[in-house]
C-alpha cells in the first residue's frame, strides 16, 4: 500500500501533463476538458478499487492490477471527453410573466437555491409578476407557475440527476422577481441564497417568511397595513430590515443572536431577546418580527 501511495503523485503529474499536451496540440478542446472535469467521481472509483485490491490480493498483484485498471479508466474518460456528445457550458437565461386575472391578493413561494435572489417591485404592466433567472447550462430551469385559483406564484427547483440537490453551480444561479403593486402579497422564501435582497417599499406586504438561510439578507419594507408578520428561520450572517420612519414594531429573537441594533442602539447576548417600540401595543399598523435560528447580527432601521 505504501508503494502504491508513492506512485499516485507522479502518476497524477504524468496524467495532468498528458492532458495539457493533448489540449495544446488540439486533440482535446476546451469543452472536452470541462467534460473531463465532470468525471471527477472516477477518482473515487480508482481509490476505492485500489483499497479493495490491496485487501484481497498480494501487494505486488494489487499494484499491477490497480495500475492497469487506473490506466483503462483514465483512458476511457479521455476518450469520452474527446468524442462525447456536445455539452452546453456557461449560463443560460429564462424568463416568465403571467397576467393578473381578477385577483385580490397574491402569494409568492420560492423554493430555489441561488447565489442571489432579488425581489422587488417594478413595471410589470398588466402582469402579476415577471421572473428572470440565470442558471448553469446543462441544468433544468426552475419551474415557474401561477395558480389562478389561489393567486400563488411558485418558483421551485425543476429537478435533475440528483433531484433538487446540486453539487456545483450555485454561484451561477441568479433569480430576479418583479411583483405587481396592484395587490397585497404574502411572500415565502425557502430555498436559501448567498445574498437575498428585497426592495418592496411600494408593496403592500401581508406577511414575509424566510426559512432557507442566507449569508446576508437586506429587506426594504413599505408601511405596514394591519399587523404584518415577518418570520426568519434557518440562520443568517447579517439581517438588515429597513422600515418607514415612525413604524411600530415588536422583535422576538430565539435560537441565538450575537447582536441586535435598532436605529443605531445596540444590544448583545445569546438566548432570547424581546423588544418593541413604545407605541406598538396600541398601533393598528405594525410589524411583528420573529427570528428563530442563529443570526449573527440583526439591524432594524426605522429612522428614515
Amino acid at each position: 500500500m505504501i508503494r502504491t501511495r508513492s506512485l499516485l503523485f507522479p502518476l497524477a503529474l504524468i496524467a495532468v501533463g498528458i492532458l495539457v499536451l493533448l489540449a495544446n496540440v488540439g486533440v482535446l478542446s476546451s469543452q472536452a476538458l470541462q467534460r473531463l472535469v465532470d468525471l471527477w467521481p472516477l477518482l473515487l472509483v480508482i481509490i476505492g478499487l485500489q483499497l479493495v485490491l490491496t485487501h484481497t490480493l498480494p501487494r505486488s498483484q494489487a499494484t499491477v492490477v490497480g495500475l492497469i485498471a487506473m490506466v483503462l479508466i483514465v483512458a476511457a474518460g479521455v476518450v469520452y471527453a474527446a468524442m462525447g456528445p456536445a455539452t452546453s457550458f456557461g449560463t443560460q437565461h429564462a424568463e416568465s410573466a403571467q397576467r393578473m386575472t381578477g385577483l385580490s391578493a397574491a402569494t409568492l413561494e420560492v423554493n430555489y437555491g441561488a447565489s442571489t435572489i432579488d425581489v422587488r417591485t417594478g413595471n410589470v404592466g398588466e402582469n402579476l409578476y415577471r421572473a428572470a433567472v440565470d442558471y448553469p447550462a446543462g441544468e433544468n430551469p426552475p419551474s415557474i407557475s401561477l395558480d389562478n385559483s389561489t393567486g400563488t406564484v411558485r418558483i421551485s427547483d425543476n429537478g435533475g440527476p440528483l433531484g433538487g440537490f446540486h453539487v456545483f453551480g450555485s454561484e451561477q444561479r441568479h433569480l430576479t422577481i418583479d411583483l405587481s403593486t396592484s395587490v397585497p402579497w404574502s411572500i415565502r422564501l425557502t430555498g436559501g441564497a448567498s445574498k437575498l435582497q428585497m426592495s418592496v417599499a411600494d408593496l403592500q406586504l401581508q406577511s414575509l417568511t424566510i426559512s432557507g438561510g442566507a449569508s446576508s439578507i437586506d429587506a426594504r419594507l413599505g408601511a405596514p397595513k394591519g399587523t404584518v408578520g415577518i418570520t426568519f428561520e434557518g440562520g443568517a450572517s447579517n439581517l438588515v430590515l429597513h422600515a418607514p420612519s415612525g413604524s411600530q414594531w415588536n422583535v422576538a429573537l430565539t435560537g441565538g443572536v450575537s447582536s441586535l441594533t435598532v436605529d443605531g442602539q445596540s444590544s448583545g447576548g445569546f438566548g432570547e431577546i424581546n423588544k418593541q417600540s413604545a407605541g406598538y401595543a396600541g398601533a393598528a399598523n405594525r410589524f411583528d418580527i420573529q427570528v428563530r435560528g442563529g443570526v449573527s447580527h440583526l439591524d432594524l432601521e426605522t429612522s428614515g
